[in-house]
């Protein structure tokens, strides 16, 4: 018994998908298609033949839901979180990045550190309770009355 799955797609697939399917069905001119999917008569043959074996899953890319190769582990990034909390706090995240391949063993670029969600929480409600309030900061984009630019 086969188990029939609902293939959902995104916009660019989907387009793919019908404009393959109506020119299966009606059998029509393949530059038409070339033209509309910004692709050579080659690959609207490959389309072709891929939605006639596969069907409509044919078109979902091969690389969707699969985690990227560099992605870091959740253990590692808490790990990361962790030391900078308790070890190395006093340091800003480009020598704290210094420290955790040297001392750690952890290779990990400034920038991931600052991309990395759990260090950024962190580092704004640091900033939150020790920073300046916002209303201080006078805004350089306030207008101003036509007095004051003249003096």
């Amino acid at each position: 018994m086969d188990i029939i799955r609902k293939v959902v797609l995104r916009m660019n697939e989907e387009m793919k998908f019908r404009v393959i399917k109506k020119l299966v069905d009606k059998n029509g001119n393949k530059q038409r298609p070339a033209i509309e999917l910004s692709c050579t008569v080659r690959t609207i043959n490959r389309l072709i033949k891929g939605y006639k074996e596969e069907g409509k899953s044919f078109f979902i890319h091969g690389n969707r839901g699969r985690k990227p190769a560099i992605a870091l582990d959740d253990t590692v990034k808490q790990d990361i979180v962790d030391l900078y909390r308790t070890k190395y706090e006093d340091s800003n995240l480009t020598h704290f990045s210094e420290l955790l391949e040297e001392f750690e063993g952890i290779k990990v670029s400034a920038t991931t550190i600052r991309s990395n969600e759990f260090l950024n929480s962190y580092i704004k409600k640091f900033n939150v309770q020790f920073a300046l309030p916002v209303d201080n900061i006078k805004s350089v984009f306030e207008k101003q009355s036509n007095l004051e630019k003249l003096t």
